[in-house]
């Protein structure tokens, strides 16, 4: 198996971590090695040092590419679903705490690691399900992946048993064709997908009620988590809410939010 050296695999570690924000740490070194061999094998070179200067310069399909290997997309339908239950059980203290939902009768929620938009989706048929009648629902759902955004877009899933669908929203949203699940024209109309790197600088005018960023964190070193926490508050409307992935913790004060429970956050001012 060819190798890369240990200088070509600190410059690929710190491209990713300077444009992508994930540590890439030794524990990584044999999967940033298969990638990249498979990557320029596919273009037809043979050199690391050659695809890394290819690299630096592009920012549109390679890139892409490189980017949708190196990038974890393990996601399902209602994956930890007691952020989905939270939000049908607790839309009552959801709404009191902000207001301006109501008031405005709209909602804006930001799946901001939406993968192949199983997250996203799943967000819609909960609100479209649950939220008083009324209330325009806008999902705004956004991977650094091109690619994966593309697959969303499309909506046609293979359902494994990852996938916690119960058979009601099933039948309600989705439409089955041999063995392909496309999710309905009335849920796909309330999710707008776009290509969007979560270490640039946000760009949205308006502040979101709720944010999901589910299992990204893990992959960052802790000023980039803390930089990007106060970003996500930042961006948050005044009770707006923050979930986070299982496996990640707020612990710090100057993060200023409230915890509510266990991976489900609170901004208040």
């Amino acid at each position: 198996m060819m190798k890369l050296t240990q200088a070509q695999f600190e410059k690929f570690s710190i491209l990713v971590k300077e444009r992508l924000g994930i540590h890439l740490n030794e524990s990584k070194r044999e999967m940033v090695q298969s990638k990249v061999f498979k990557l320029l094998t596919k273009e037809g070179l043979t050199c690391p040092d050659e695809y890394y200067k290819i690299l630096i310069k592009d920012r549109s399909t390679l890139w892409s590419t490189f980017v949708d290997e190196i990038t974890i997309h393990k996601t399902n339908f209602f994956r930890e679903d007691n952020h989905f239950n939270f939000i049908k059980e607790k839309l009552d203290f959801i709404l009191k705490n902000n207001p301006e939902i109501l008031k405005n009768s709209e909602i804006k929620v930001w799946s901001s690691a939406c993968s192949t938009g199983d997250e996203a989706y799943t967000i819609a048929m909960v609100l479209k399900e649950y939220i008083p009648p009324g209330i325009n629902i806008k999902i705004l759902a956004t991977d650094v992946s091109s690619l994966v955004i593309q697959e969303a877009q499309e909506a046609e899933y293979l359902l494994d048993q990852g996938d916690l669908i119960n058979p009601y929203f099933l039948n309600k949203y989705f439409k089955k064709f041999d063995n392909i699940y496309k999710v309905s024209d009335t849920i796909k109309s309330l999710v707008t997908f776009r290509t969007f790197n979560l270490m640039e600088p946000f760009p949205f005018k308006n502040k979101f009620d709720i944010i999901f960023c589910r299992n990204v964190m893990i992959y960052f070193d802790f000023p980039t988590q803390e930089e990007l926490i106060k970003k996500f508050y930042n961006t948050l409307a005044t009770g707006g809410l923050l979930f986070i992935g299982h496996s990640e913790s707020l612990t710090q004060k100057q993060y200023k939010f409230d915890y509510i429970q266990p991976t489900i956050y609170m901004r208040k001012d």
